[in-house]
């Protein structure tokens, strides 16, 4: 298959992963939440609780940024995007990624604050409060549990999701031990550490939208094992300037020159199904274009971009290392 460490259960081009409904539902869920937690901090005057409410808030934010992202990704192409608005999603994980880094460092400067100055909470209405926020936080995480592991747009926002859930958890655990030791430190040092859980998550959302923008490789395409199951093709004497890449998650698109054996004797056009069909059923790409060649062609221009140079694979290869009286290629 074409991911590294174990199949695919759906397919790169088979799937688009449908998350609309379960973000629509941790929108309304979460921003109940926070007009119910503003409501109460605001009666109570718990500094704390209105805190966490605009904490909350954050979250809502982070879900409408994917939501409206999923939205736009689903209309057609046309002749100014001709693959269509599928990257949206990429970039909307991107927003997420960049606004949860954002409170992770506010988090931590906050906490550190804080820490110099701690300051009495009021228990009570900070234990009711987390305990509502936990059980539509729950909710909301086991709705988008299963697509966040396939679609990044999605990922960040379980990501905020999950920032509220463990301020819900640090709320109770602060409560409880101010309640009964009359620590009030606890509480900035619990931010302070999940300030940082945040930072190693935004960082993991960043970087893995930055990629995908870059047209980078999708991380669980093994792109040398995919050329070398090209190369094993009857009369395919040489692979090259192959080229696969992320529309948005769950949909790749995989290009490549494949040029003939200059003694053989087939079809070039079932050279052409076959690759096809290799490509589309064991690698599951969503889109496919293959160039087939009887000759190498002068793409010395294009030798930047062609990953399938002498030292660019480490899996052997057909010829590679045969000498060639054709034009230099990319």
């Amino acid at each position: 298959m074409a991911r590294k460490d174990a199949p695919h259960p759906a397919g790169h081009g088979g799937h688009l992963p449908s998350s609309g409904r379960a973000l629509t539902i941790s929108a309304w869920l979460t921003g109940l939440y926070f007009v119910a937690e503003l409501i109460a901090g605001l009666w109570t005057g718990s500094i704390a609780v209105i805190s966490d409410a605009f904490h909350t808030f954050s979250a809502v934010g982070g879900v409408l940024v994917a939501i409206v992202a999923a939205r736009i990704a689903r209309r057609p192409a046309d002749l100014k995007r001709t693959f269509g608005w599928y990257r949206a999603e990429i970039v909307g994980a991107l927003v997420n990624g960049a606004f949860l880094l954002a409170m992770a460092i506010l988090v931590i400067v906050m906490g550190v604050m804080r820490l110099g100055a701690p300051i009495d909470l009021p228990t009570t209405p900070m234990l009711i409060i987390a305990a509502g926020g936990i059980v539509t936080e729950v909710i909301s995480l086991s709705l988008l549990y299963r697509q966040q592991g396939e679609d990044l747009n999605v990922r960040g926002a379980y990501w905020h999701i999950i920032q509220t859930f463990v301020g819900s958890l640090i709320i109770i655990v602060a409560a409880l031990v101010i309640h009964f030791t009359g620590f009030l430190g606890i509480d900035p040092l619990l931010g302070i550490g999940f300030g940082f859980v945040l930072l190693w998550a935004s960082w993991g959302i960043l970087r893995d939208a930055v990629h995908l923008l870059m047209d980078g490789t999708p991380p669980d395409i093994a792109l040398d094992a995919v050329i070398d199951a090209l190369n094993a093709l009857d009369g395919v004497a040489d692979v090259h300037h192959v080229h696969s890449w992320a529309l948005t998650s769950g949909r790749y698109v995989f290009s490549a020159h494949l040029r003939l054996e200059p003694d053989w004797r087939g079809d070039p056009a079932a050279v052409l199904r076959q690759a096809h069909a290799l490509l589309s059923a064991r690698y599951e790409f969503f889109f496919v274009t293959l160039q087939i060649e009887t000759e190498c062609l002068d793409e010395a221009n294009a030798r930047a971009i062609d990953v399938t140079g002498p030292a660019a694979v480490s899996s052997p290869r057909k010829d590679r290392d045969a000498p060639r009286d054709e034009p230099e290629r990319g």
